[in-house]
């Protein structure tokens, strides 16, 4: 049978209808992947009641004005102790109950955490909760986003959870850490000395690398399946969230005081927000430039997970394994025991060997399969070259004078192009006189063997390659033409991985190419059937899922 080589008319159909999906896809996420409108001060509560229940981010923002001025207060300065004062009244209004300040002395400065408890709710015995931030700026800028917003966010979510103490079954703490970004200071010292710490409290952290966007709730604790199951859920929309983000944090610099509350054995969720990343640590972070979304979505995150755990006394006691989890574009939370990764892969791997293996082996197609899965093997490495050549070209000039920039955001979205053009090109040139079956064939099983590798080694990662095996095994059993399947597969893959490019791209920045890149060339894996031959007939005289339907039907006669 004879094969057209090169770009024909249905390839370069399939290539263009993904890749304007992918377009349209990433248009809805900047649109979806916001913090919810803000609720003023008047719509929360338009008689001035402030029993009313409603996060309200005028209120926090309000908070946040009086108790924080708008220059930087780092710890040990006038400036911060001042802000301690000014947030102790606050919360003495409120009806906490603070502790005496424990200043600590260091060898640079003295500095001092917050601590408040309400009187009323120290007899229920259930471990407790706590609300926690910090309150301290770096010496670079006021820290509106990092972490102002994040306290004020914190103490209103406190007042309106605890304004109605009958409804609790555990006590709530305020926990706003001291020297924070002095190196985890505050929270290394609190949870050396502290009694609180002794009973190992749930904790909700929040902090920030920006002053825009919405929260990501991006770690937890060991053995976090039973808080997952109960709670991830509950996150206000959009849920942002999933297993991998705690892997690439871990391979971060950066640190918050959660580190040393999960050290300490407390169990927890960290939140944090990531866009805006251009004022972090600098004079533009200020309350003008806050987001008033962002400050909305700390605080319903704050308040509607805290009256999850807050109003039972079920401490999430199951520490016996870790769950497997990720959002679906914002609107729900995936989870799994991650437990279940190993045999879910080896069913994949023992599928993907019947359908794609034996027609494979019937054929000898040996040389093209060679060359598909060699393929598949330059994609990473070269993805890995391409952005660290790409980045360290920008880096100092007038495109990338720092890490983050005002237009990182276009900057991010122009590498990703180049890494799709790179890839395209390389998959057309080892592709194109392959015939697309062979091709599908070959790919999606070499795809079930590394999917199941993944899996043992960074299991975080592997629902970004099983779930895309899963839609392709479906549509070999349910269609003939390559070029839908392709489509199809492609299409519902870019669901996951275009979020994920996204928040990679804020969280890392442009000046971090050789991270990006492999993670963009993600996306043109499936579609790497596209870029085989199309036979000159519409006859297929072996497909892989007529070997299916024929295997099938022989075990049924």
């Amino acid at each position: 049978m004879h094969y057209r080589s090169g770009m024909n008319r249905a390839n370069s159909l399939t290539i263009a209808i993904i890749f304007l999906f992918c377009a349209g896809l990433e248009v809805c996420v900047c649109f979806l992947f916001q913090g919810p409108a803000p609720v003023s001060i008047l719509e929360s509560n338009p008689n001035g009641d402030l029993r009313n229940v409603g996060f309200s981010a005028g209120r926090a923002i309000e908070i946040h004005r009086r108790v924080f001025p708008d220059a930087p207060h780092p710890a040990g300065s006038p400036e911060n102790a001042d802000v301690r004062l000014r947030i102790v009244e606050l919360l003495e209004e409120h009806g906490w109950q603070v502790e005496p300040p424990s200043s600590v002395a260091t060898d640079e400065f003295i500095h001092g955490n917050i601590v408040a408890f309400r009187p009323d709710q120290q007899t229920l015995t259930a471990k407790p909760l706590v609300l926690a931030s910090h309150f301290d700026s770096c010496v670079f800028g006021p820290g509106a986003g990092d972490a102002g917003g994040c306290v004020a966010a914190v103490i209103e979510a406190g007042r309106l959870l605890t304004k109605d103490t009958s409804t609790l079954r555990r006590p709530v703490w305020l926990v706003l850490t001291d020297a924070e970004e002095a190196g985890l200071v505050g929270a290394r010292e609190l949870v050396k000395s502290h009694p609180l710490s002794q009973q190992h409290p749930i904790v909700l952290n929040f902090d920030a690398r920006g002053n825009a966007g919405p929260v990501c709730m991006f770690e937890t604790h060991a053995g976090n399946h039973e808080a997952i199951r109960r709670l991830v859920n509950k996150l206000p929309r959009p849920r942002l969230t999933g297993s991998l983000f705690t892997t690439v944090y871990k391979a971060l610099p950066n640190g918050t005081d959660f580190t040393e509350f999960r050290s300490a054995g407390w169990q927890g969720f960290n939140f944090a927000l990531i866009d805006g990343a251009r004022n972090y640590h600098r004079p533009e972070d200020t309350l003008e430039n806050l987001d008033a979304r962002s400050v909305q979505h700390l605080g319903e995150a704050a308040l509607t997970v805290a009256q999850a755990i807050a109003t039972t006394d079920d401490d999430f006691n199951d520490h016996s394994q870790d769950a497997l989890f990720f959002d679906v574009l914002g609107g729900y939370v995936i989870h799994m025991p991650i437990s279940w990764n190993f045999p879910i892969r080896f069913a994949l791997l023992f599928a993907a060997v019947q359908v794609y293996g034996r027609p494979l082996v019937r054929r000898r197609h040996v040389w093209p399969v060679v060359r598909v899965w060699l393929t598949m093997a330059m994609i990473l490495p070269m993805a890995c070259a391409l952005g660290w050549l790409v980045s360290r070209s920008i880096i100092g000039t007038s495109l990338l004078s720092r890490p983050f920039v005002a237009h990182g955001h276009w900057l991010s979205l122009g590498m990703w192009f180049i890494c799709l053009a790179a890839c395209c090109m390389l998959a057309y040139g080892m592709l194109r006189r392959i015939n697309q079956q062979c091709l599908w064939d070959a790919f999606w099983l070499a795809h079930a063997a590394t999917c199941m590798v993944v899996s043992i080694f960074l299991p975080e990662f592997s629902y970004l390659l099983s779930v895309p095996a899963m839609f392709a095994l479906v549509t070999t059993l349910l269609l003939r033409s390559i070029p839908a399947r392709t489509r199809i597969v492609a299409c519902l893959s870019a669901v996951l991985l275009i979020p994920l490019d996204h928040l990679i791209s804020i969280a890392l920045g442009p000046a971090n190419g050789m991270l990006l890149f492999p993670v963009y060339s993600l996306l043109i894996m499936p579609m790497l059937p596209a870029f085989g031959s199309l036979p000159g007939s519409d006859s297929e005289s072996c497909t892989s899922s007529c070997g299916v339907r024929k295997m099938m039907s022989g075990l049924a006669s």
